[in-house]
């Protein structure tokens, strides 16, 4: 199935595809046994970073072996691409979706380098995801109020929403609504459910995506999801359970240089945080 099949599967069934980051080869692995293990389809994707880090064609080759390797079906995201250049690497890579994010660009900018990129991921049969108003925050762990750094932005008006995706002929809308990048020790992230009603009610044949996944509750996810959201990214949990683990495991193992020897640990800690959000994204047993 393609990703846009699998993304029409889960709005239809009322249920979402995991997306998750990868940085390094065991935070992919550690992703992929969690999939595997729940029967579960995931997405993982590459920010600019995570993707000059480990190679597009590796992050692609990767993830085709171990979905081959694994039975279970594994799509390739590029994730907050800023530029056509990234796209393009993307696209000739062969990732199966591809994110352009120019909102921190004028809107008539965004929708030109938008189209561009829509017109050549979709003649190589790919899907594409757009996005307006820019999503607070970072990747990280932060101290302080979530909702103080979601109020630095603009939530997205359902109407603009409209127009944006008709204007840019976009598969998937990442919408801001409430939710941010990274987690926060406030612990107090709260998504708007309201505006996402309006939003659906804009836009009711557009797939939709959830950033920031990291820190929201759990009830708050499935509501979302109930509402239409397909499509969930995971990033800042990862990244904490891994380094949170290595710490623990150097110092416990200070005289140990074979570092496969030491990982197990590091690799079951990822696979707890996405086996618990594939539960929550109800995808658990649709392989």
């Amino acid at each position: 199935m393609t990703a846009k099949e699998w993304l029409e599967k889960a709005k239809n069934e009322k249920w979402a595809i995991g997306a998750f980051n990868v940085g390094n080869l065991e935070t992919l692995k550690a992703i992929v046994q969690a999939a595997a293990n729940k029967k579960s389809p995931i997405i993982i994707e590459s920010s600019s970073g995570e993707t000059e880090w480990m190679g597009a064609d590796n992050i692609v080759s990767l993830a085709r072996n171990f979905s081959q390797d694994f039975g279970i079906p594994i799509l390739v995201n590029l994730d907050h691409a800023e530029n056509l250049e990234e796209c393009e690497i993307g696209i000739l890579a062969g990732y199966d979706l591809i994110h352009f994010d120019g909102s921190k660009l004028p809107l008539d900018l965004n929708l030109a380098i938008l189209k561009q990129v829509v017109e050549k991921a979709h003649a190589k049969g790919l899907t594409v995801e757009g996005e307006m108003d820019h999503i607070q925050g970072s990747s990280e762990v932060h101290e302080g109020s979530a909702e103080e750094e979601a109020s630095k932005g603009k939530f997205t008006n359902p109407e603009a929403a409209k127009k944006f995706v008709e204007n840019s002929g976009i598969d998937i809308f990442a919408s801001f609504f409430g939710n941010v990048h990274g987690v926060f020790s406030g612990r107090d992230e709260n998504l708007d459910i309201d505006i996402l009603d309006q939003i659906v009610a804009q836009i009711p044949l557009t797939y939709l995506s959830l950033h920031g996944g990291s820190g929201i509750p759990d009830d708050q996810v499935q509501q979302a999801i109930q509402r239409g959201v397909v499509k969930v990214n995971v990033n800042t949990e990862i990244r904490q359970a891994f380094k949170d683990s290595l710490e623990k495991v150097l110092a416990e193992h200070p005289e140990e240089y074979a570092m496969y020897k030491i990982e197990k640990p590091l690799l079951e800690a990822v696979q707890k945080i996405v086996e618990h959000k594939i539960e929550v994204f109800g995808s658990s047993g649709k392989v």
